[in-house]
């Protein structure tokens, strides 16, 4: 790690980082996530924008379900990014995929579309990435199978 400097955000130049980009001495180290659960707290701050659409039967219950979720060991490699700017997130195409999946078991009511919960989780007026890719995050056998059990026993 000779010639190598750490910046911290207080020290940003532009030029500089361009300098030392040109140089090869500009390196990214990330701090390791010291809160494994902070995708959890997210994914039910995200779902919560949609509660109000719940089916009568699972009104009172559409916290708890959603905290099995989280908890579900089954659920963290899906409900989280593991790769790019937002790793250690939620990935958003997974929830937006078991979000429709569980309507079509009839945790959400049908009388309202999958477009109308996208577009009330995301606060956006025309449907986006999330709800146009979530197809390509369809879920295995097995989270299929924990989601069943979950459904079950909640």
């Amino acid at each position: 790690m000779r010639n190598l400097r750490k910046v911290h955000p207080e020290d940003f130049d532009v030029k500089q980082l361009e300098k030392w980009c040109r140089e090869g001495k500009l390196f990214v180290v990330l701090e390791p996530d010291t809160d494994s659960n902070a995708y959890g707290r997210e994914v039910l701050d995200y779902v919560q924008r949609i509660n109000g659409f719940a089916t009568e039967n699972w009104k009172e219950k559409i916290d708890n379900l959603w905290n099995a979720i989280v908890e579900a060991p089954c659920f963290k490699d899906i409900l989280m990014m593991k790769n790019g700017v937002q790793r250690g997130h939620i990935n958003k195409y997974s929830v937006t995929n078991l979000i429709c999946r569980m309507q079509n078991t009839g945790v959400y009511r049908q009388d309202v579309s999958m477009l109308s919960l996208h577009l009330k989780l995301e606060g956006v007026e025309k449907k986006n990435k999330y709800y146009k890719s979530s197809g390509n995050y369809e879920l295995s056998r097995d989270a299929k199978a924990c989601l069943r059990q979950l459904l079950r026993g909640v």
